[in-house]
């Protein structure tokens, strides 16, 4: 018997459900791209210089705002009948997924905010509170003449 689940009466295998989903994560990921471009505070730019990084360790905070994004596609009726029923079939799969599964309270992050985009006031309060240093361990280890060491 083949693995898998039935969605509308289409059969979809445990492979291509795995792909879906991923498709889904990997969406999440381009927005968190999306996001480092935008109008970031200098601390944060020397917290996280480089996009990729960044998209790899935070997509998980872009997640709704990429199931948003797949619902606008649904609605719009300009998308394609092939990529309207992979997002229809992510979203399902991704949200089956999860049931039974903690809630994930990470903030979530939207295009076209003010969260999202940045503002200039904002970055300029960041840096006045908190400065404009990384708070990165990897700087703090890099200066420590420890490294490796035990103490004893």
């Amino acid at each position: 018997m083949n693995e898998g689940f039935e969605i509308n009466g289409e059969f979809v295998s445990s492979k291509d459900a795995g792909d879906l989903i991923r498709m889904l994560y990997n969406d999440a990921k381009q927005v968190a791209g999306v996001f480092h471009g935008m109008n970031r505070s200098k601390k944060f730019r020397k917290n996280w210089p480089n996009e990729y990084v960044f998209a790899e360790s935070e997509w998980k905070t872009f997640v709704a705002a990429t199931r948003q994004m797949y619902l606008d596609r649904l609605k719009d009726p300009k998308t394609l009948p092939y990529d309207a029923q992979r997002m229809f079939k992510a979203l399902y799969l991704e949200r089956l997924a999860a049931q039974g599964q903690e809630a994930d309270n990470r903030l979530q992050l939207a295009p076209n905010t003010q969260q999202f985009v940045g503002d200039k006031f904002e970055n300029k309060k960041i840096a006045e509170k908190f400065g404009t240093e990384s708070n990165s361990f990897a700087k703090l280890a890099l200066g420590s003449t420890a490294i490796g060491s035990t103490i004893s």
